[in-house]
């Protein structure tokens, strides 16, 4: 039987910033071992469907700051929930999961990520929610768990949302009770970078790295430098952008000519060399390269 324990607000071990939001759940149902409340914890929420661009955004941000020490939060979900549980735990990181259902084995939903739950215990996380045996079960149950994933954290960060995603709401609650609200910026023309777009216009605060989470956040930085190395292409798109920008500073629409890909892909992977620290943005939308291909 799974070793699941209810905390009350009166409990010394009830999550000190969760007891701080307007609606805290009592009980918490807790599996697994939480982590030093003294530790930074940040949420990274988003779509179910990812494109490769969300992928590689998680993987880029969230590896150093597992590293660094911070905890990531989220929801177990499909898509960038999952990914930012995956990306914290092969960063040996630790990583907290709030389910919108209940927490034994045969209990969690979506069954498929029940495995990567269990990696979550076996690495040290913990995994919490609400939901007891007389909990009526249902869809409305995950609204209100993002509460818990916002009232958990110093900040959330969405990556890749659809203008009706879920994960707006965890922004949305995140507002509420006075939290950051981070977003990674998208193409113009995507679907999935509606949400974050429209959350930066609105006052978010646009993330290019993981050390502005950080600053953000007003942290010292810990994520460790590494020695300069040759930058290596990921993709044809990469290369040709990097390539294009061996000799000069070029703009945008110059880029788009050049490499003969359409805009919103070189924007979109121009961002994502922003990230990699391969480019920069010269001022207005003019790009330089910073690191030999």
């Amino acid at each position: 039987m799974a070793d699941i324990r209810g905390l009350t607000l009166a409990d010394a071990g009830y999550p000190p910033r969760l007891r701080e939001i307007h609606d805290p759940p009592s009980p918490l149902y807790v599996r697994g071992a939480l982590p030093d409340a003294t530790r930074p914890h940040v949420a990274v929420v988003g779509t179910r469907a990812p494109t490769r661009y969300g992928h590689d955004v998680v993987e880029s941000i969230v590896t150093p700051l597992a590293r660094a020490g911070v905890v990531i939060v989220s929801g177990l979900a499909f898509g960038i929930d999952a990914l930012a549980h995956r990306a914290a735990l092969e960063a040996g990181g630790t990583t907290l999961a709030v389910l919108g259902s209940r927490l034994e084995d045969e209990q969690i939903y979506p069954a498929t990520n029940r495995p990567l739950a269990a990696r979550i215990l076996a690495c040290g996380g913990a995994l919490m929610g609400e939901l007891d045996a007389e909990s009526a079960i249902g869809s409305f149950n995950f609204p209100r768990r993002n509460r818990i994933i916002a009232g958990l954290c110093q900040a959330v960060l969405i990556v890749e949302a659809a203008k009706k995603s879920g994960s707006l709401i965890t922004a949305r609650c995140a507002i509420d009770e006075g939290r950051d609200v981070m977003a990674v910026p998208g193409p113009i023309t995507g679907a999935l970078s509606e949400g974050p777009n429209r959350l930066i216009k609105s006052g978010a605060i646009p993330i290019l790295s993981a050390e502005d989470v950080l600053e953000a956040l007003k942290m010292p930085s810990v994520i460790q430098k590494s020695e300069p190395t040759l930058f290596v292409a990921d993709t044809p798109e990469e290369e040709a952008l990097v390539k294009a920008l061996a000799d000069a500073t070029l703009h945008a629409d110059e880029l788009t000519r050049a490499t003969g890909l359409g805009a919103a892909l070189v924007g979109s992977t121009l961002t994502l060399l922003e990230m990699k620290g391969a480019v920069k943005n010269a001022g207005g939308r003019y790009w330089q390269r910073i690191l030999n291909p």
